[in-house]
């Protein structure tokens, strides 16, 4: 695991400035000195609709303000390699609230997990955690989820006011008075469409953003890229508010505080898709027992806060896909996860063209069980960035073979995502690169043998 504070030493350099003689002095009496780590006895988990990870200050962005995530971060840990098992909404969310891949849990796609599995509120509710849901469900069935305050954003006043999350969420904290609590307050922003409700002040100008290199550049696709950003501020906006209620209601320094998105961001080689902007997540963890400004680059995932959570409240857990994120968080010194596996079934509820993806620091490897089947999505035909792309690519063979990659993935893909971060240049087929991507093959097909993914019957 690798850690680190931001403007300052490590542990490791820290250790090695310390005198000899005083480390071991300190060593003597550390049994007599120790006390037991701070613990939070609430936990708040704030969920966006289609962010993508680096489309945040904290995160790097320079196209968006993020003050008050940014200001989590400062006091809390990062996570660098945060993951969702899959780059689509519902499935995203049956897994973060049920800790299983979507093969675990049973809906693949855009349906009900399975009879018998448990859920976040079953398990937490069971432990005398008050359990709150407000905002973006989408998960079936509605029985299996038996949040105990469940506000559902469509019967809500507004969707998108900052002010209107902040009203219902303080109107939950002084409901259930002392009672520890479990709160998922999952955003509407920053989903499409991005002008259902106008952001109250437009804070970034097409003309001066710097569009992904994964996208193509045209005017249409800064004019939508312009629009999101504006939805990721109100969104930075909305945590703010919600910070503050926290405070208010004397609730924010017992309270573990979790951000992190469902998905990537509506636009082409992200959401529905096992690139980086599609299944790369941000999260950011701030309360009692994190050190402040802390970075850490193992993996981690949306399959982890279940287990996260059961932990913090002492609560039994079945077994898990996903890991507690306690000891990174308070930096046990305990080895993380150097890989993860991701996964695309259904890209929409009429269309499935299955795809699997292994995750390493450095490379990555995407199986497309189907490549004859068109990756139609949402975005397709359906955004500015689309439309845009489509004239564009009248005149530019570059952007037409760009739009024809998304559509018709080759069987593999290998990535260098130390070089190429937007994975713009297959490496699958150089020779080079052979030995790398049998064994990466490999792994990701043993994997599917050992979690029994049906997807194995299409691996040709």
């Amino acid at each position: 695991m690798k850690l680190r504070r931001k403007g300052g030493l490590d542990r490791r350099q820290l250790l090695a400035a310390v005198p000899a003689a005083a480390f071991a002095a300190c060593a003597s009496s550390r049994e007599a000195t120790e006390v037991e780590p701070a613990r939070a006895r609430n936990l708040l988990v704030v969920l966006a609709d289609d962010l993508s990870g680096a489309d945040l200050g904290c995160y790097g962005s320079t196209n968006v303000r993020t003050p008050h995530i940014d200001a989590l971060a400062a006091r809390g840990m990062l996570f660098e390699r945060a993951y969702t098992a899959v780059g689509v909404c519902q499935p995203s969310r049956s897994s973060l609230y049920t800790g299983l891949y979507p093969i675990g849990h049973g809906a693949l796609g855009f349906g009900p997990i399975a009879a018998g599995v448990a859920t976040w509120p079953q398990l937490l509710g069971a432990a005398g955690v008050v359990t709150a849901m407000i905002g973006k469900l989408d998960v079936d069935p509605p029985e299996q989820f038996p949040f105990e305050h469940l506000v559902r954003s469509k019967d809500m006043a507004s969707r998108r006011d900052s002010a209107v999350w902040r009203r219902e969420f303080a109107r939950f904290l002084g409901a259930f008075g002392e009672r520890r609590f479990a709160a998922v307050i999952a955003l509407s922003d920053p989903h499409r469409p991005f002008d259902e409700e106008p952001a109250r002040e437009p804070r970034s100008v097409p003309e001066q953003l710097s569009v992904p290199a994964y996208l193509w550049d045209a005017p249409g696709v800064r004019a939508d890229l312009s629009a999101y950003y504006d939805c990721v501020a109100r969104l930075d906006r909305t945590v703010g508010e919600l910070l503050e209620a926290l405070r208010s209601a004397g609730r924010a320094d017992d309270t573990l505080v979790v951000f992190t998105s469902d998905n990537g961001a509506a636009f082409p080689f992200a959401k529905a898709t096992l690139y980086e902007a599609g299944v790369r997540m941000p999260l950011v963890v701030a309360g009692p027992g994190v050190r402040a400004g802390t970075r850490n680059s193992d993996f981690a995932s949306l399959l982890d806060l279940l287990p996260t959570a059961l932990e913090q409240f002492d609560a039994p857990a079945p077994a898990f896909d996903g890991r507690s994120l306690l000891p990174a968080l308070r930096e046990e010194g305990l080895a993380g996860p150097q890989r993860f596996v991701s996964m695309q079934t259904e890209n929409n509820r009429e269309r499935s063209a299955p795809a699997r993806a292994l995750h390493t620091p450095r490379f990555k490897y995407i199986r497309n069980l189907t490549p004859e089947v068109a990756m139609v999505s949402n975005v397709v035909n359906h955004t500015a960035s689309w439309e845009a792309g489509l004239e564009l690519a009248r005149t530019d063979e570059r952007v037409k073979a760009r739009m024809q990659a998304y559509l018709y993935r080759p069987r593999e893909e290998l990535f260098d995502l130390e070089r190429d971060p937007c994975e713009l240049a297959n490496l699958a087929e150089l020779p080079e690169h052979a030995e790398r991507l049998a064994a990466m093959r490999e792994e990701l097909r043993a994997w599917l043998e050992a979690h029994q993914d049906p997807a194995l019957a299409q691996w040709t």
